[in-house]
């Protein structure tokens, strides 16, 4: 870890803190809601590798769940943390269509199954299954959000490609 990737990290942890916490769409039952954090989450997966997308992204959520969905932080910080180290890894393939595929796709199973688990835990069967849509919907949104907005930033900015690690 240099200074660097330090810094990266923590610009992405409160990025994605803002974009969990600020922006997010109630959604029916015992008090969950959809936010942007996941498009953050794949942002930093694409640009950055899975390193830091795995610390940016567990901590951005579980710190914005501290606040007022604490039971929910370490399921967070875990489910989000899984989600960007395996899209980093995914994405250190390549960032063409096919890994996009491939990582949305695992990206959605690891939201899903972590919150799945997290919900039987704290609420049940019942509520874990009522939220499963809308957990598809937050990780799917994720990356038709994230990787588009990774290429677009790329082309206008061929320089990010320097702070990647994904040859590391």
């Amino acid at each position: 870890m240099n200074i660097r990737r330090i810094t990266l990290t923590a610009l992405m942890a409160a990025l994605i803190f803002v974009l969990t916490w600020i922006p997010r769409i109630p959604v029916p039952g015992p008090g969950g809601y959809i936010h942007l954090g996941d498009a953050g989450i794949i942002f930093a997966a694409s640009a950055f590798g899975p390193w830091v997308a795995m610390a940016s992204g567990g901590l951005g959520t579980a710190l914005a769940d501290l606040i007022g969905f604490p039971q929910w932080a370490v399921f967070s910080l875990v489910a989000h943390g899984l989600q960007g180290l395996a899209v980093g890894l995914i994405f250190r393939r390549g960032l063409g269509w096919a890994s996009a595929i491939l990582a949305t796709t695992i990206s959605v199973f690891i939201v899903v199954a972590g919150y799945f688990g997290a919900g039987i835990i704290l609420q049940g069967v019942g509520a874990a299954v009522a939220e499963v849509p809308f957990n598809v919907i937050q990780a799917l949104s994720g990356s038709l959000i994230g990787i588009p907005l990774y290429w677009a930033v790329r082309r206008a900015y061929p320089v990010l490609e320097n702070y990647s690690d994904r040859s590391a």
